[in-house]
């Protein structure tokens, strides 16, 4: 009895050892692989945010570039003003002669006409023949601004450059960002090529020095970052190309910092509970749990190498089952985390349509298919709200989304939901396969239709294309739906097949 009695001490204490030990690695671990998730997610979350801000500013400066080659436009201050109506993204556009006094304007209050932008930086880069995206400045009225200009070449000389200004504490940049969550106290912030602020979700900041931009010098990156408050936040950057500006992504660690140390209460609770368990009742116990412990550090190792693998409730003691209950519950809420992570990333949160990542990954797709000839057509329509600047204007931002989810649904409706991608502002994208030039155009005029009928006097515009039959590419096919689009904008309430001569 002597001997039993120590060999079972001396093997209940090797037994708390090694438990504390492998708790101790779990915790280790577990904390690694969490902050590991949230620091790439949010980099790509950074990543994402960029690429929307590219095509942001090459949509400006195809409008632009469309200005400066129109002669009709440069000579019309009335289809000038028409104009800038149909481009939501610049609050100001003007037209600059070589010496660079403006020569029209078009949302500004006042007679700006003569007015002298020889020494802007945006003048002067543009005049030498490049497009040209400046950083935050203050305009003539004291508001904090960016400016996007482009040269007006005519018979190969610069004659001119057409600019347009965004204000930055207005509704432009914020109806693309403003409905992104990243967790309660979350938030997006981008920096322009001096560390100066161009958008942040507390508009107080916008024009205000980074303070994280001098350690933010690799093209992408994430780390915890210690803010005044004390506060821990997931950090991820990245540098958008072309712009030499930065997203910056901030996460809250508090939430995940709060459920991770329940759970590893919880596990440290139950794990104490079965260790007194095993030392009371001595060497049956060692022999009866021998296989699940052994279970528990198989499943704790995949949990270090990132693989959160759930282990069978059933086969085992009591007291073995309530703690590998709490495990799956662990990896669970881990798996609905990531989950979560991964819907958010995907899916627009205002009107619940695929977002702009999505469609990227989808044209990706389908390039893949068209270079291995494997696809025999597919449909892509681009929709509009006609005037849906005038709602935010006129009735606040709370109106507009209203606006976009009952449009959204409108789409949805014809071509059901996994068809639907929503651009940013109110621009949406429909991607049909096997579809013909005549059905995707049917179910786009199915709804204008419905827009027309039930959209409360809103109307959309769209643009169609087909592959094979408009395009040999998915860019060229992208491209040509968007001049259809253009098209039927000059109109309203149209649909415009892309042809060849548009």
């Amino acid at each position: 009895m002597r001997f039993l009695h120590k060999f079972t001490l001396l093997l209940s204490i090797l037994i708390i050892a090694s438990s504390f030990i492998q708790f101790g690695i779990f915790e280790r671990s577990f904390i690694a692989t969490t902050n590991s998730l949230f620091l790439a997610t949010n980099e790509k979350a950074a990543f994402n945010v960029g690429e929307q801000l590219v095509a942001y500013f090459n949509k400006i400066e195809t409008s632009l570039k469309a200005i400066a080659t129109s002669k009709q436009i440069k000579n019309n201050q009335v289809l000038f003003d028409d104009v800038n109506s149909f481009i939501p993204e610049l609050d100001l556009i003007f037209i600059i002669d070589k010496q660079g006094r403006v020569l029209l304007a078009s949302g500004v209050d006042g007679d700006r006409t003569g007015f002298d932008v020889s020494q802007r930086d945006y003048f002067q880069q543009a005049i030498q023949g490049q497009t040209y995206i400046s950083g935050v400045f203050a305009a003539q009225s004291g508001r904090k601004v960016i400016s996007i200009a482009t040269p007006i070449i005519e018979n190969g000389s610069i004659t001119g450059v057409v600019f347009g200004i965004v204000r930055l504490h207005g509704d432009t940049l914020a109806s693309m960002f403003d409905d992104k969550s990243f967790g309660r106290g979350g938030f997006i912030a981008i920096l322009d090529r001096q560390g100066t602020i161009v958008y942040h979700n507390d508009r107080s900041r916008i024009g205000q020095q980074g303070r994280d931009f001098l350690q933010l010098q690799d093209v992408t990156g994430s780390a915890i970052m210690q803010y005044d408050s004390g506060a821990d936040y997931y950090l991820g950057y990245s540098k958008v190309p072309g712009l030499d500006w930065t997203v910056i992504v901030n996460t809250p660690a508090a939430e995940m910092t709060l459920l991770r140390n329940r759970i590893i209460y919880e596990i440290l609770a139950v794990s104490s509970l079965v260790i007194l368990v095993i030392i009371a009742i001595g060497s049956y116990t060692v022999r009866r749990y021998t296989k699940p412990l052994d279970k528990l550090v198989e499943a704790f190792s995949a949990v270090r190498k990132g693989k959160y693998k759930k282990i069978a409730p059933y086969g085992y003691a009591a007291e073995f089952s309530e703690m590998i209950q709490v495990y799956n519950d662990t990896i669970e809420k881990l798996e609905e985390v990531h989950a979560a992570l991964e819907d958010a990333a995907d899916i627009d949160e205002l009107t619940k349509v695929y977002n702009r990542r999505s469609f990227d990954k989808i044209l990706g797709i389908i390039e893949s298919e068209i270079k291995a000839n494997s696809l025999e057509s597919i449909g892509i329509m681009i929709l509009d709200i006609d005037n849906f600047k005038l709602t935010n204007d006129t009735q606040g931002h709370l109106a507009g989304d209203e606006v976009l989810k009952e449009f959204a649904a409108i789409i949805v409706s014809v071509v059901g939901g996994r068809a639907v991608f929503r651009f940013g502002g109110d621009e949406f994208a429909v991607i049909v396969r096997n579809c013909t030039c005549e059905r995707i155009a049917f179910m786009a005029e199915e709804i204008r239709l419905r827009c027309e009928e039930s959209f409360h006097g809103y109307t959309v515009s769209i643009g169609t294309a087909v592959y094979p039959d408009n395009a040999d590419s998915v860019g060229a096919l992208l491209e040509r739906a968007d001049k259809a689009l253009y098209i039927s904008k000059e109109i309203r309430n149209k649909v415009t097949a892309y042809k060849e001569g548009y």
